[in-house]
């Protein structure tokens, strides 16, 4: 019983993932950054990276909508203290056994894959990267925001979009919605049907991530792809965070959870995890993302190379 007082105590110490929130100062003009429905339009972007938001916006403008460039928090820049606050401190009674990533100062805060099994060490799922932590810490701070701010709706994007058809026509979607299932029962809709691999096929998800601190009610649910009439379809997970609407509602079930189980998964598995979060997809795509020359941070710092 001494042990584990003292295991809490030392768990104690540790700080919460919301202190690293990156705190949004130079909203201007915010006009300029919305539309009917939409309270305000975020686009992440790393400041390594001006291209990917060039392109981004390019394929935006002729439909005059400008989303609020998001400076992402670089994960690849974090410190190590950051990094080992943020995830999940392992506690006798979560379930370990399983193969999860560490970062420690002994191995110069390089990544670590090893069995779930030190009391106190901070570990993310298996073979997670700084840059994942990174914009997991970017999506948590544009849904922080907008809390703060008392939007009720908002429209979150990544700097791989691929812009299918008229987004223009989003706010007459976000109406159908709310009369289809009510503006209190949807909480995410994203703007394609599904992600997409580096081929263009689509990657569909039907399952939760495990993680030691936390297990679904519904394990089932997660499976779910349901076709509600020939505009959306309900789903129970999927991949991809590029381009999504989430809803005053969604953004408190997510912030709501990091808060008390820290991140442990890449963002678009974290955000499937509230037992009563209610994901809905257009079933034609809208906004979608580019799959032809991607080029991501997440897993490594490509930006470095850049100039090679």
């Amino acid at each position: 019983m001494k042990t584990f007082i003292f295991l809490l105590s030392i768990l104690s110490l540790f700080g919460d993932a919301e202190d690293y929130f990156k705190k949004i100062t130079d909203k201007s003009d915010t006009q300029l950054h919305t539309m009917r429905n939409i309270d305000f339009i975020y686009m992440i972007n790393l400041d390594q990276r001006p291209e990917k938001f060039q392109e981004s916006v390019n394929q935006l403008r002729p439909y005059e909508i400008f989303p609020y460039r998001f400076s992402a928090v670089n994960g690849w820049e974090l410190s190590l203290d950051v990094i080992n606050d943020v995830g999940v401190k392992f506690g006798p009674w979560m379930n370990g056994e399983h193969l999860a990533t560490s970062f420690l100062p002994e191995n110069n805060g390089e990544a670590t894959h090893e069995w779930i099994a030190e009391p106190g060490r901070t570990y993310f799922c298996h073979c997670s990267a700084r840059g994942t932590i990174g914009i997991s810490l970017s999506h948590l701070s544009i849904l922080q925001d907008a809390y703060d701010s008392g939007y009720e709706t908002i429209w979150v994007m990544e700097d791989d979009i691929d812009v299918i058809q008229d987004p223009r026509g989003l706010p007459d979607l976000i109406d159908e919605l709310d009369n289809l299932v009510g503006k209190e029962n949807w909480d995410i809709l994203f703007t394609d049907r599904d992600t997409k691999n580096d081929q263009g096929e689509s990657v569909p998800c039907a399952s939760f991530a495990w993680r030691p601190n936390f297990t679904p009610q519904d394990q089932n649910r997660f499976a779910i792809k349901e076709d509600i009439n020939k505009t959306f379809r309900k789903i129970g997970s999927r991949y991809g965070a590029y381009s999504m609407i989430i809803r005053r509602t969604g953004m408190k079930k997510i912030l709501d959870f990091i808060r008390h189980y820290q991140i442990f998964l890449p963002f678009d598995m974290d955000f499937t995890q509230p037992n009563d979060i209610h994901f809905f997809t257009v079933r034609e795509d809208v906004v979608s993302t580019t799959f032809k020359g991607r080029v991501s941070d997440n897993g490594q710092a490509n930006y470095l190379k850049k100039n090679d």
